[in-house]
């Protein structure tokens, strides 16, 4: 069996259909994506030997990545963020933010960067010292009762 190759035997969707078709897989358990495969079908079968086109591959670079690239090198510990809120910022959207509010007022990209650093800093100490704080206080109820 690790010599099996069942990639080479059909596309995805072949052997999705022949399941489908043979009654290995119901219908209510039918991927999502077999309906839009099958109203749209792609010009060119995707099979395994194919032949890629032979474009150039251009890059895509917004200016803001360099920044977030920077901000990265520069920040040893990022917190992590949690992805089920949408209304709470990652650290890298509010130092972008801040970044673009002092670019506004800072023609220098060096200075402006530096200026954001610094604010963005003075924001994480005192969210780190308000945490402690509320960390401190609970702990001291906790052994009080």
């Amino acid at each position: 069996m690790a010599q099996s190759r069942l990639e080479k035997i059909g596309t995805v969707y072949t052997r999705i259909a022949s399941l489908l078709k043979g009654k290995a897989i119901k219908e209510e358990d039918a991927p999502l994506w077999l309906a839009v495969y099958e109203a749209f079908p792609p010009k060119y079968e995707p099979r395994f030997d194919r032949r890629l086109p032979k474009k150039p591959v251009t890059p895509i670079l917004y200016k803001e990545d360099l920044i977030r690239s920077k901000f990265h090198k520069d920040q040893k510990f990022i917190p992590a963020t949690n992805l089920t809120n949408e209304n709470v910022k990652s650290a890298t959207q509010n130092f972008l933010s801040m970044y673009q509010m002092i670019k506004k007022e800072e023609p220098s990209e060096d200075k402006a960067y530096k200026r954001a650093m610094e604010q963005y800093v003075s924001e994480m100490e005192i969210k780190m010292k308000s945490r402690k704080n509320n960390e401190s206080s609970s702990d001291s109820s906790r052994s009080s009762k």
